[in-house]
């Protein structure tokens, strides 16, 4: 297994089907080393913490091909 990409990005603002919605699934990727906290990585976050991040799913990684 090798990392390829980490990806971090804070929750944003967007419309969508013509309401505004928060969302923090816009990541960016960053270089070298993050510190991976108890509920997230360095300069990332969730908008919504019900079903996203925390202790149990502070990471989320993907298979290269996705």
């Amino acid at each position: 297994m090798q990392v390829i990409s980490v990806n971090v990005g804070l929750p944003r603002e967007v419309l969508w089907k013509g309401k505004t919605v928060t969302t923090g699934i816009f990541k960016e990727p960053v270089e070298g080393r993050v510190m991976m906290q108890a509920l997230n990585l360095d300069g990332d976050r969730q908008a919504d913490l019900s079903v996203h991040g925390g202790k149990d799913k502070a990471v989320y990684a993907y298979p290269f091909e996705h």
